[in-house]
């Protein structure tokens, strides 16, 4: 009963989203049509919690999720099929929508407003296509309960990078001003485990990419705020989106599958601090393997490959449990990164041969 209700949902959904994208330029949505969205998923929030809180224990769900949208044109719904039993999209059109409607700058609302454009788009999409193997739910944004602890962590987390611990962000900004302010202050051990942008290179000097990371375009939005402001506004964003991820995917037991490299590092380094929670440190190792077979999948072996056969080979050669069955140990403590690269590469290979040889039939 309630899993018919999820796609009488996800119908209602893919209605919504295509009155809506008739609305909007190529550029801007207005904030009533955001509040349609918001309202759409808020009605439906207690059937949704309900059914991720039944899924069977005996089944793995993985959601697509610290993403701007699932790319079609890059077949990335391809490996992420590979994966689990459930397939969830966490809705960025939902997350966005929130992130305008608490307001700020008006030209950062005005670049997540084209971003929500481009998730709606997407979203019709997946639900036109790909209904039936993927559902869009809006994972990150349920549990608005959570966003008060996440946020006073993040601030937690972001303010101990610091040698003399700041009591507050106020603090911070108040004495934190300059890169000289941020190189001088923060904690020896950690600048080497900080990301600072996609580009980011851990491996050279400190200074040089803060330097670089503050002059992103994407930062443009602070105006003329200090580098203080830029450094915290690009790491807290990092550190609570990870924790979001982390707290959100707990609490319904599912595994997200993270293709953003940053997102990832983050996801997995603040991921130590929950080593005594042996829910967690599963979803985690089960997140690294989701990423290894992101990265090694071969987009050249699927090319003109139909995904509905994909899919059908996927489940007959139980690609999934033999793949988890192939670790002894299920736990990073065990399983060392280059053993997982390994494994899951062996498994790829396996899986084209097997893909291929149902194609030639």
């Amino acid at each position: 009963m309630l899993l018919e209700k999820i796609c009488s949902i996800q119908i209602e959904y893919k209605i919504l989203l295509e009155k809506i994208v008739d609305k909007i330029s190529t550029d801007e949505i207005s904030n009533p049509i955001l509040d349609e969205i918001s309202i759409f998923w808020t009605t439906n929030q207690e059937i949704v919690d309900l059914y991720l809180r039944n899924l069977s224990s005996s089944q793995d769900v993985y959601a697509f999720t610290a993403a701007t949208f699932l790319d079609l044109d890059l077949l990335e719904h391809y490996p992420f099929m590979l994966l689990g039993d459930v397939h969830i999209l966490d809705d960025q059109v939902s997350i966005y929508a929130n992130v305008v409607a608490n307001g700020g700058d008006p030209d950062f609302l005005h670049r997540v407003k084209k971003q929500i454009i481009n998730s709606v788009t997407n979203n019709i999409q997946i639900l036109t296509k790909y209904g039936n193997h993927i559902l869009i739910l809006p994972l990150r944004s349920l549990n608005k309960d959570h966003q008060k602890l996440i946020q006073k962590n993040s601030t937690n987390v972001f303010l101990g990078l610091f040698k003399n611990k700041p009591k507050s962000i106020e603090e911070y900004l108040a004495t934190y001003k300059t890169i000289d302010d941020i190189c001088n202050g923060v904690r020896d051990d950690v600048d080497k485990k900080l990301i600072l942008s996609d580009t980011d290179d851990p491996s050279k000097d400190f200074r040089e990419r803060l330097e670089l990371a503050l002059q992103d375009n994407n930062l443009s939005m602070v105006g003329i705020r200090s580098d203080g402001f830029k450094f915290f506004t690009t790491v807290y964003a990092f550190i609570y989106q990870a924790l979001d991820v982390i707290f959100s995917c707990a609490t319904y037991n599912i595994i997200p599958y993270v293709r953003y490299g940053v997102a990832f590092h983050y996801l997995l380094l603040l991921s130590f601090n929950f080593s005594e929670m042996k829910e967690i440190t599963q979803i985690i190792f089960k997140c690294c393997l989701a990423r290894s077979v992101y990265r090694q999948f071969d987009n050249d072996r699927i090319q003109d490959v139909d995904f509905e056969l994909f899919c059908a080979v996927v489940k007959e050669n139980n690609f999934y449990p033999n793949l988890l069955s192939a670790f002894s140990n299920q736990s990073l403590e065990k399983q060392s990164a280059k053993e997982i690269h390994q494994i899951v590469g062996e498994k790829l290979h396996e899986f084209y041969c097997l893909l291929d040889q149902r194609r030639s039939i």
